[in-house]
């Protein structure tokens, strides 16, 4: 994977403040108006098909609004060039994959190591230092999936949490 969405193979055991670099090529499903209990499904449809674009790196999630209630997903992929989109999904569906380029700008990064279960609260963690060095509320937070699920012990289970100012 020559395009890693994350800055170092190390986890960050502590929040650290980063700047997100600019054009990083991505490829993407949106989906508006999600609740938690449509991720699964969601996650499981789009990263198959976001698979079969040939990554360059890990998956990602960024969320717009407020997870605990009603947001807007994005589901990526970094990506050496743009892909033909074409060749992907039915062009009447709004879910169609896109060419875009990850977010960049300030931003506090933390990595959770352990299952999924286990994100709330290292959500949390992250966001009381947020809060705590005056942060306002982030414009997205983003999920990068280091390791894969499929093929990672659930307790080895990397996700570097970002909250992007």
């Amino acid at each position: 994977m020559s395009i890693p969405l994350f800055f170092r193979d190390d986890s960050f055991l502590q929040p650290m403040e980063v700047t997100l670099p600019d054009g990083i090529a991505v490829v993407t499903q949106k989906f508006y108006d999600v609740r938690l209990e449509d991720l699964r499904e969601i996650f499981d449809e789009s990263f198959h098909t976001l698979a079969q674009t040939r990554p360059a790196g890990p998956g990602y999630a960024m969320y717009e609004g407020d997870p605990t209630d009603v947001f807007d997903l994005t589901l990526g992929f970094p990506v050496d060039a743009p892909v033909d989109t074409v060749d992907f999904g039915d062009p009447d569906n709004p879910h169609d994959i896109a060419n875009e380029v990850f977010p960049s700008g300030k931003a506090l990064i933390m990595s959770h190591i352990g299952g999924f279960d286990g994100l709330g609260s290292a959500w949390e963690a992250l966001m009381e230092v947020h809060e705590a060095n005056g942060g306002s509320t982030p414009r997205a937070t983003i999920e990068i999936y280091v390791n894969d699920p499929s093929s990672t012990p659930q307790e080895d289970l990397r996700t570097d949490l970002i909250a992007l100012y």
